[in-house]
């Protein structure tokens, strides 16, 4: 589930709880626990949410995930394990 997540926000645009939880056929409040998981593990940061959301001018690229209150933003490490097709997340 993991691994599908980490696909799902690497293919670019911003995604939100809604439109992931929908996704994967999971509710918003597991959803939030997943990412929560990612972000422990280092595939996922928390994006500080006084960015003011001026999303053109973003020195991290933009976020990836909103909702909740809560933005995210895939790491290098993240992307790296969405590209590799055996990613280490959890084995």
């Amino acid at each position: 589930m993991l691994e599908q997540l980490l696909h799902h926000v690497a293919s670019g645009g911003v995604h939100s709880y809604e439109e992931l939880a929908s996704a994967l056929d999971i509710s918003e409040a597991f959803l939030e626990i997943l990412l929560e998981d990612l972000a422990r593990l280092g595939y996922l940061r928390a994006v500080n949410q006084d960015c003011g959301n001026g999303c053109h001018n973003c020195p991290i690229g933009g976020c990836s995930i909103a909702g909740r209150g809560r933005l995210w933003s895939l790491t290098d490490k993240g992307a790296r394990a969405a590209t590799d097709p055996n990613p280490p997340i959890v084995r």
